[in-house]
């Protein structure tokens, strides 16, 4: 689906452009254009900043937490 007339960006661009880093509506309008032109998606991408950002969000808290394994020397 194409979210930005002006710039033809599509939503899938978008949320590439979101998942690549851009964190703010003026990052995106940089790296891909949406929401340089007329403005009418700049709700759109501000809320698919934040389905991301909660997508990284719960993707960061189920991930497997990693053992560390303390160096001390065997016991001989």
């Amino acid at each position: 689906m194409i979210v930005c007339l002006c710039a033809n960006v599509s939503e899938r661009e978008l949320v590439a452009t979101i998942t690549a880093g851009a964190t703010t509506v003026k990052e995106v309008g940089r790296k891909c254009g949406a929401g340089t032109g007329c403005g009418a998606c700049k709700p759109f991408i501000r809320e698919c900043l934040s389905r991301c950002r909660a997508a990284a969000l719960v993707e960061t808290a189920s991930a497997p937490a990693v053992a560390t394994v303390a160096s001390e020397p065997a016991a001989v």
